[in-house]
């Protein structure tokens, strides 16, 4: 079992488990919610109940797949570090995929897989930015 996590998109994140199996992948589930703030405690709490929704242990996941970028600074950060800290407590593989490298859900699935079985655990994923980041100050404000 694998599970995908998508924060890059803005205002929604999206979750995705999938089996393999006799050469082929499988969806188990995908749910997408939208967010604006406080992603970091919706997004933990939307985890745990939709595993238990679905009776699938986090136990039995083989590798995780989040989406680095390019995406929202925060939302990006978020999803990174869960993956990575659910890789390291499962000693599971991790791997990141950008934007560009896929078109939907289905070629999501395959290349997180392709990915996912050639790669090693305790690889430490970054998140990808596509720019330098844009920080504003509001008029009339002195730093």
């Amino acid at each position: 079992m694998f599970f995908i996590i998508n924060t890059a998109e803005k205002n929604k994140t999206t979750l995705i488990v999938f089996n393999f199996n006799n050469h082929s992948t499988f969806l188990i589930f995908k749910h997408s919610f939208k967010k604006n703030y406080h992603q970091a405690e919706k997004l933990l709490l939307t985890i745990d109940k939709l595993f238990a929704k679905n009776k699938c242990k986090m136990k039995n996941l083989q590798g995780i797949a989040t989406i680095i970028g390019p995406g929202p600074f925060t939302a990006l950060r978020i999803g990174v570090i869960i993956a990575n800290t659910m890789a390291y407590i499962l000693k599971i593989p991790a791997v990141g995929i950008k934007l560009d490298e896929f078109k939907n859900t289905k070629e999501l699935i395959e290349l997180s897989y392709k990915k996912l079985i050639k790669v090693k655990p305790n690889e430490i994923l970054l998140p990808f930015y596509d720019k330098e980041p844009n920080i504003t100050f509001k008029k009339n404000t002195q730093i």
